[in-house]
């Protein structure tokens, strides 16, 4: 028995090998789709709380500090408690996935940023400000919650 007929006595049949590999592929693809799944609802989670955070702020002036930071506060947690759920549960990505979910949440922080200096300094108060300001924040995270869904699963 030579080296050769050692080693070719592990390896697979051609059939066998076709079978693991089309496995490993749809392992890999439901991975990646629930993760997909996790990073589409926690961008989708971030859209509608920017939103309701944005719209209700629009109802408050300057002077009421303490309404506003209670507004804040309860915002911080509706966040960390989105983070803690589905964010945890994302074990592998798609392919382009970081540049995708980048922009998502770079667009919605430069609009978010935007959105509430000029609405605090400009227009304390405005319903309508900020319920455009809450359209226009809430829009770049639930670009990029479709696009997640629609890439991944096709």
């Amino acid at each position: 028995m030579s080296a050769n007929d050692s080693s070719s006595a592990d390896l697979p049949e051609p059939a066998d090998a076709a079978a693991f590999v089309r496995e490993a592929e749809t392992a890999v693809r439901r991975v990646a789709v629930q993760g997909s799944a996790s990073a589409s609802a926690w961008l989708t989670g971030l859209a509608a709380a920017s939103a309701m955070y944005l719209f209700a702020l629009g109802w408050y002036q300057r002077s009421d500090e303490t309404q506003i930071l209670a507004l804040s506060i309860a915002f911080a947690a509706v966040l960390g408690v989105l983070s803690v759920v589905h964010l945890r549960r994302m074990g592998a990505a798609s392919l382009g996935f970081s540049r995708r979910f980048g922009f998502a949440v770079g667009g919605w922080g430069a609009a978010f940023a935007v959105s509430l200096t000029v609405g605090l300094l400009l227009f304390p108060g405005a319903p309508v400000y900020f319920a455009l300001a809450a359209i226009a924040t809430a829009a770049p995270p639930m670009w990029g919650s479709v696009r997640e869904l629609v890439v991944v699963r096709g």
